[in-house]
């Protein structure tokens, strides 16, 4: 009898032992992994399931919100394959200069589990500046001078592309009269008028020139007004927020005499360091004072930067061509590019 008893009192603390070793199933563990790739619309997101919780895992990804600083899947998100380990997923399409907050999520049977939170801020992509020009959102890239360290768009106001060469038409862009917001005036195929405005703002999109006869100061304002580009707070600042219109100290700084395109003359030097080969500045040509015209000879041979500093009834410009000129002074009813330096 004591043999049987024994037997019956081992079998069941075997039971025992076996029931509690088998541990229920709990909703899974992952993290949130570092945002990478941030550009000015898009971000790689991702995370790492560290365990399953005991049950299969039936969705994972990443949840996304603009305005829920914790999101979850009733929010967006975006799904991966993953049931175990790291996994990354792609943001595309965002929002330029928009905060969004983001956080791996993993499912299992009994639940779903989220990582920490994130911020991803679009405009940290410093590669790029993207703003609306002429009603149209557009995205330019940003050139880093060797010289200096300042940040230049890598392109015209208006162009189409980044210039390849001196006398490549994509790169060329607009032409502004100086101090006038991007009304229209600026485009190459405008109209054209002499009648001069009395306000900061035409209020049309012609050009308009005057070589001096109609004011002497041969501006298209009158009376004129020497504050119109001072600055990214300027009344008129044709570039986007954070940007300006160099001033006269900041073309000669970067592009002298040494720098310009050319072959060696009394006026100029071979390039070695060009204003191309610098911030690929291309012979985009001018618009005429003295008829609002296209003017022929200068496109694909000079190229004609606006300054933002005014000197008397004149403003500077940088004028280079193939002999070589320095920053100058001009007639404000010109046409000639502007270029977009940060703040």
């Amino acid at each position: 009898m004591k043999r049987i008893l024994t037997f019956l009192v081992v079998g069941v603390t075997l039971v025992t032992a076996c029931k509690k070793d088998k541990t229920p199933p709990s909703a899974p563990s992952v993290t949130t992994s570092a945002l990478t790739n941030i550009t000015t619309t898009s971000a790689t997101a991702g995370g790492v399931i560290t365990s399953n919780g005991g049950s299969t895992i039936t969705k994972s990804g990443i949840a996304w919100s603009k305005t829920n600083t914790t999101p979850t899947t009733s929010d967006s998100i975006i799904s991966s394959t993953a049931t175990s380990g790291s996994f990354t997923v792609n943001l595309a399409n965002l929002d330029f200069g928009t905060t969004y907050y983001v956080r791996a999520f993993a499912t299992n049977s009994i639940g779903t589990a989220y990582g920490d939170p994130l911020t991803l801020n679009t405009s940290n992509d410093t590669s790029k500046v993207r703003f609306t020009y002429m009603g149209q959102q557009v995205i330019y890239g940003v050139i880093t001078s060797p010289t200096t360290g300042k940040k230049w768009m890598d392109r015209n106001l208006g162009a189409s592309a980044v210039a390849t060469s001196l006398t490549d038409t994509a790169g060329y862009g607009h032409l502004f009269n100086w101090g006038r917001l991007a009304d229209g005036h600026q485009l190459r195929t405008s109209g054209k008028t002499t009648t001069l405005s009395s306000t900061d703002n035409p209020g049309h999109s012609n050009f308009i020139y005057n070589d001096g006869s109609i004011v002497a100061t041969g501006d298209w304002r009158d009376p004129q007004n020497d504050n119109l580009w001072q600055g990214s707070t300027g009344i008129n600042n044709p570039c986007p927020a954070g940007w300006h219109v160099p001033t006269k100290n900041e073309w000669a700084a970067e592009v002298s005499n040494t720098q310009v395109e050319g072959t060696a003359t009394s006026g100029g030097i071979t390039n070695g360091n060009s204003a191309f080969n610098l911030l690929k500045l291309p012979y985009a040509g001018r618009r005429s004072q003295n008829s609002g015209n296209l003017v022929g000879a200068t496109i694909g041979t000079t190229g004609s930067y606006w300054a933002s500093t005014t000197s008397t009834t004149d403003v500077w410009f940088l004028l280079f061509d193939s002999g070589g000129s320095p920053v100058t002074v001009g007639n404000r009813s010109v046409g000639s590019s502007v270029r977009c330096v940060k703040d």
